[in-house]
């Protein structure tokens, strides 16, 4: 396959001087892939108002490998400013008959024009989807194109394609929006059949049976469970000790991400083999896995691997095999009628928890008897946080207390990732959204145990804004919540949590001699029309303290592009009530 790219970028802001630094990534393993004929081309206005060139030079491309198996091609256009036009060119070739890229007609810049040629011999049967909101002008013509067949020059008719769209609006990252690949407007090919010239049909992966034997009969797939790892005397030992599928299934899982390590390498095949990785005690996400398959049959375990798109990846289409859309293998068990989806790359989520970069999206478990499509849904679990603390305003105008928060679920695994990679910047959690707010004497339990909330225990202090007589401040600390997500006028995507939410703050706050409370804020309950998000907020005073609970649930994780106006009117709500200030006044002292 032979491609040959041009782009051209008008830089109209200083931000925009970064588009003049290009990196290509292809795959350079074994020569398949190889981007030559590289050219580019800086246009500039003089102060005459005459187009000036200054051309990109052959030294200024660099090439360097990224793994074992991608390198990367990278340049910087020459002599480019705001007001410049940069253009390049160059061929990308494929030692191969099927792997054609998507073509993406938009990006994170606004687009004037896209256009996509492809020449398509008559002998290739190509499933196309054209995935794109804006209507696309599409022309086809017969060609007639000569192929070498067996040594001999054959005359085919070829099919030309062309897509052109036009005046395309840039796609920003939105908060908590899904991948950026399932918005974009695109073309998406992939190789069905192979019409040869003699009259043989040759079926290229053009159901999903078909490409679960191709699997599992690849070497750096399915073959690598047929391999026979060498069996620890600490695991076999630990096998005899416990009874019952689940937790032979935990206990397994839990020694391989105890002792392997993920190397950062992420892809649906092994590329160094299961024994490889299993001597190293690290391996790319797709040997982990294979690791613990393997560890999971010999335990009598039904395991199988499962292709699967990660959040960053993208969706995935059930309908069409194509297998360029997954980009991570992990595992499925089959105990009884439940089906547990496991990934022994990630240290931190635990065996009873769909894996979060996984969730509400399909996979595909590889297995002729019992493969096929299951979806990742989150049944029952959620994002569960739990924040109780005890303060004191002081006369210094500082609020100082000692705070426990304790975190379920989905709400454990970042936490606990932080906690273990970066101790010494796990304070940021809860002090990046508070100017002064300082953190002593924190601890952290839980971190191992699955089946136990993260504990987090700490003191704190907390200036408050005083001005003349009154002091302020605010109760709304350690749950995430200080900032609205949802500020801008006007949103592309679709709004996806992923998950159920539920937050509680509990505590009590004591004012200092000589205080009194102002004007309280009241007791509230808001609620979304259709019953999806629920704020209660209960507040009682005394003459010298103030206790709290609030409790904010959400119900539903998804909410459509089209919702956005009703819900950044409710967050705009919420958030207010969140961030209301309790206000506290100095008492007049009678005369």
């Amino acid at each position: 396959i032979i491609s040959e790219k041009r782009i051209r970028i008008k830089i109209v802001k200083e931000k925009g001087l970064d588009e003049a630094n290009i990196k290509i990534h292809f795959y350079s393993r074994q020569n398949y892939e190889n981007i030559h004929n590289i050219s580019g081309i800086t246009y500039n206005l003089d102060n005459a108002g005459n187009v000036t060139t200054t051309k990109l030079e052959k030294s200024s491309i660099f090439t360097k490998p990224i793994n074992n198996k991608v390198s990367e091609i990278s340049f910087t256009m020459p002599d480019v400013k705001v007001g410049s036009v940069i253009e390049f060119k160059y061929t990308d070739t494929k030692k191969s008959i099927a792997a054609i890229d998507d073509w993406y007609f938009q990006d994170d810049i606004p687009t004037r024009l896209s256009i996509y040629k492809i020449l398509i011999p008559s002998v290739f049967r190509f499933t196309t989807q054209t995935l794109t909101y804006q209507t696309v002008d599409f022309k086809t013509e017969a060609v007639i194109d000569n192929l070498l067949y067996k040594g001999s020059i054959i005359s085919s008719q070829s099919e030309s394609r062309i897509y052109t769209l036009k005046n395309i609006v840039a796609l920003h990252k939105e908060p908590f929006m899904g991948a950026e690949k399932d918005y974009l407007q695109r073309i998406v090919c992939q190789l069905s059949r192979i019409d040869y010239p003699n009259g043989s049909v040759e079926e290229v992966r053009s159901t999903w049976p078909k490409l679960t034997e191709d699997l599992l009969k690849d070497e750096d797939f399915g073959l690598q469970l047929k391999k026979n790892l060498p069996h620890t005397k600490s695991l076999d030992d630990s096998l005899k000790l416990v009874s019952g599928d689940f937790n032979k299934m935990v206990l397994v899982y839990d020694y391989v991400r105890r002792n392997m390590n993920w190397n950062g390498s992420e892809n649906i095949y092994s590329s160094q083999g299961i024994k490889s990785a299993w001597d190293k005690k690290s391996g790319s996400n797709a040997e982990l896995n294979f690791v613990l398959i393997d560890l999971l049959r010999d335990a009598g375990l039904k395991a199988f691997p499962m292709l699967v798109s990660t959040r960053d990846n993208g969706s995935v289409n059930t309908l069409y095999p194509f297998l360029e859309q997954f980009n991570n293998t992990m595992t499925c068990v089959f105990i009884g009628d439940q089906k547990y989806f496991l990934n022994a790359a990630d240290k931190y989520n635990p065996a009873y928890l769909v894996p979060y970069d996984v969730l509400d999206n399909n996979g595909f478990i590889v297995d002729e008897a019992n493969g096929g499509w299951v979806q990742l849904l989150n049944k029952k679990e959620n994002w569960k946080s739990i924040v109780s603390f005890n303060a004191e305003i002081t006369p210094d105008a500082l609020m100082q207390g000692s705070a426990t928060i304790y975190n379920y679920g989905y709400a454990k695994n970042p936490r606990v990732k932080k906690w273990e990679e970066d101790k010494k910047s796990f304070e940021d959690y809860f002090t990046k959204d508070f100017t002064g707010l300082k953190i002593k004497n924190l601890e952290v339990k839980n971190c191992d145990i699955d089946t136990l909330p993260l504990q987090e225990k700490m003191d704190f202090s907390l200036p408050v804004n005083a001005s003349g007589e009154y002091n302020y401040f605010t109760i709304n600390l350690f749950q995430g919540l200080e900032k609205n997500p949802f500020i801008a006028d006007e949103r592309q995507t679709d709004i996806d949590f992923n998950y159920p939410q539920s937050y509680t703050l509990v505590g009590r706050v004591s004012i200092p001699d000589g205080y009194e409370f102002d004007e309280l804020p009241h007791n509230i309950s808001m609620i979304m029309p259709d019953t999806s998000i629920v704020l209660r907020r209960l507040l009682q005073a005394d003459s010298s303290s103030i206790q709290f609970r609030i409790n904010l649930d959400f119900s539903k994780t998804f909410y459509s592009a089209a919702d956005y106006p009703l819900l950044q009117e409710f967050y705009k709500k919420l958030f207010n009530t969140l961030n209301e200030q309790i206000v506290i006044k100095k008492k007049k002292i009678n005369a």
